[in-house]
């Protein structure tokens, strides 16, 4: 019986009767007693078998890279107002904004390692960002926007969709879809909200720390003229 829910956790009791050719009204107590037993033995719990879709993120560069070069290197140049860039390859996509930010979007199934290869890919093998410690903070400044995650329960579910949370935290969990009608999926997105507040964050962060060196300065000056 153990190898059956194993197979297929969601077995019902009269399921398992029946697959083992046991009497449901006789051994119905006793199937449920081995079946609450297999689910809490913790060798037995399920773990999270999640495949993630469309991994979106952004990142930051220095604005002083050749945009005209990366054009010669591979780039493509879109007809967009803000005149954004283009990279392809098989991992993903990059759009290159004028401000230096950098969208990302990593085709599945999506992990950090193909993340920093992508970025790797559009940046660094075409000779763009050559200084390995520019590289480097290019790649801890990648922050995550949004993906899409998908859980396989082994059984088919009734369509249905929690929006509740989209706004507040940026959650959207639907079950039983056309496109994974055997899945629970979690679609996240860091809200907008936030990351607003982030950038604003980091920029009185940067003003109290320029507001401050001066005086940090003056300090310093005065001990050594009074130390010698």
């Amino acid at each position: 019986m153990f190898g059956l829910l194993e197979k297929n956790p969601l077995l019902t009791a009269k399921s398992l009767c029946k697959l083992l050719d046991l009497s449901y009204g006789r051994y119905q107590a006793y199937v449920n007693r081995l079946k609450h037993e297999w689910k809490s033995n913790r060798e037995n719990e399920q773990g999270s078998k999640c495949s993630i879709h469309a991994w979106r993120g952004w990142c930051y560069v220095p604005k002083e890279l050749d945009r005209a070069s990366a054009v010669k290197e591979g780039w493509l140049a879109s007809r967009a107002r803000n005149r954004w860039l283009l990279w392809k390859d098989r991992l993903g996509r990059l759009q290159w904004f004028e401000t230096g930010r950098v969208c990302l979007y990593v085709r599945k199934p999506a992990n950090l390692g193909r993340v920093y290869q992508l970025v790797c890919n559009g940046f660094s093998f075409t000779g763009l960002v050559s200084d390995v410690k520019v590289l480097e903070e290019i790649l801890c400044g990648i922050r995550f926007k949004g993906a899409h995650y998908v859980f396989p329960v082994s059984q088919r579910l009734p369509r249905f969709t929690i929006d509740l949370f989209q706004k507040s935290n940026g959650i959207i969990i639907k079950v039983g879809d056309s496109s994974h009608p055997d899945c629970l999926e979690v679609l996240a997105t860091y809200p907008d909200w936030a990351e607003r507040n982030e950038r604003v964050l980091e920029q009185l962060s940067r003003i109290l720390q320029r507001s401050f060196e001066p005086s940090r300065n003056l300090q310093l000056k005065s001990r050594v003229d009074y130390v010698s």
